[in-house]
């Protein structure tokens, strides 16, 4: 019966330690939008832990309590456990030689309180820890009501120790953190999504859209340009129906206008803006013709927009944002040397988080196809990378940032149609050369 009662209270100390340390876990690794979510569906203990994790002077204490507990609990099954078996091995010690006294009595305790501390690492720390992080939100919330009369007992001591450690940090010159939640780098996130994407969590497209967003970070505004061999441009000095046959005809609304060339990208013009104006002088029934049309003195400048300029470098978040403050549609993006080395637009950085897409004014070939032959086409303003996560292959990306660059690289010099360039083990023919 004695066994019985030693065996049960250690089993006890062990499972209260499994418990402070569940709930610590499991309420730091809660997610807040999911105890709301319980909440709202009626749960009262999910609404008392989103409180407490929503305050950090709250969850400070709260995990303060749990650790609390975790050292009583250790205490007190090492001491409990360690007298109670020793007395318990007493008679049987009494039977044997005084050398095998000796030598239990040296190293017995030690022995008995290396045992005891393995239970409690496996059964009352490893176990209750890996349940806790797996479901943070239900384990919290099963917890709450020993934890929160454990606030109430250990509320002095929490007070004097929290107190304490904060003196301490102040005198070491460093800050206490209130805040328990975690703060994932966006690399850590990046590995949160393909685990939630391998585990069934997220679906492919979810999981590519997040991807996308995140890697942003990790573009600049030349990556994502349309560069200046590909730009529809017009010249401050066209006339309204040669600007507006010219824009018309290409599958965009906006065209930059430069002053002497297209280094000297001064304003954007609108479709609607040269159509309004055309036929308000010309009218209605009038066409532009390929014949110059004579505007009588008329100058774009008085319906262009004013456009912004940003290097090649600056990151595309930064792009974005200062596209949102000013309103506008594309940016140009000049060179170090401040030449135009491209433009940006919103729909290139909506198309880098779900992909290309084509409407019907879009003829452009697509980046990436496979031919009838199987060969696999490839436009030369594809960025090496994108073309590497398709391909799954490894194309060097050091010095280049497009497959045109690549060839121009490789070849060292301006490739033509039919010349073919290798890259490691892959043979890159050239199809066609447009614009060069």
């Amino acid at each position: 019966m004695t066994v019985l009662v030693i065996i049960a209270v250690i089993a006890f100390l062990i499972a209260v330690n499994g418990l402070y340390v569940a709930a610590e876990f499991s309420a730091v690794s809660a997610r807040r939008p999911r105890l709301a979510q319980m909440a709202d569906d009626g749960d009262n203990l999910a609404q008392v832990m989103l409180n407490i994790v929503e305050d950090p002077r709250r969850l400070d204490a709260y995990v303060a309590a749990c650790q609390l507990g975790i050292t009583v609990s250790s205490l007190v099954l090492g001491f409990y456990g360690q007298s109670r078996i020793m007395a318990l091995l007493q008679p049987w010690l009494e039977t044997m030689g005084p050398s095998v006294q000796t030598l239990f009595q040296a190293f017995g305790a030690t022995a008995i309180l290396l045992f005891l501390t393995v239970i409690q690492v496996v059964l009352g720390e490893l176990v209750p820890k890996n349940i806790g992080v797996q479901y943070p939100e239900k384990l919290s919330t099963l917890t709450a009501r020993p934890m929160l009369w454990s606030m109430r007992v250990y509320r002095p001591l929490i007070w004097i120790f929290n107190g304490s450690g904060q003196i301490l940090l102040r005198l070491m010159g460093a800050q206490a953190v209130a805040e328990h939640a975690h703060v994932h780098s966006p690399e850590e996130i990046l590995m949160l999504v393909e685990e939630s994407g391998a585990g069934g969590i997220l679906d492919t497209e979810e999981r590519r859209l997040l991807v996308n967003t995140l890697q942003l970070r990790d573009l600049n505004a030349r990556k994502v340009m349309i560069p200046r061999n590909r730009m529809l441009v017009g010249s401050v000095n066209g006339t309204c129906g040669a600007l507006l046959r010219r824009l018309a005809n290409s599958p965009y609304s906006r065209m930059p206008i430069y002053d002497g060339n297209i280094d000297n990208i001064i304003g954007v013009v609108h479709l609607k803006d040269l159509m309004r104006v055309y036929y308000q002088r010309h009218g209605e029934a009038a066409l532009p013709t390929d014949d110059p049309i004579p505007d009588d003195g008329w100058s774009v400048r008085t319906i262009m927009h004013p456009v912004a300029h940003v290097p090649e470098s600056v990151e595309v978040g930064e792009v974005l944002t200062q596209m949102q403050r000013a309103h506008y549609n594309l940016v140009i993006v000049v060179d170090e040397y401040g030449g135009t080395a491209g433009m940006v637009t919103i729909e290139d950085l909506v198309e880098e988080i779900i992909g290309e897409f084509e409407d019907e004014f879009d003829a452009e070939n697509p980046p990436l196809a496979v031919g009838e032959d199987g060969r696999i086409y490839v436009r030369g303003d594809v960025l090496v990378e994108d073309i590497n996560d398709a391909l799954e292959i490894a194309l060097p990306v050091d010095d280049v940032d497009t497959i045109g660059g690549l060839m121009l690289s490789k070849a060292g010099k301006i490739p033509a149609v039919g010349d073919s360039v290798l890259v490691g083990a892959i043979e890159f023919r050239i199809e066609k050369v447009v614009r060069n």
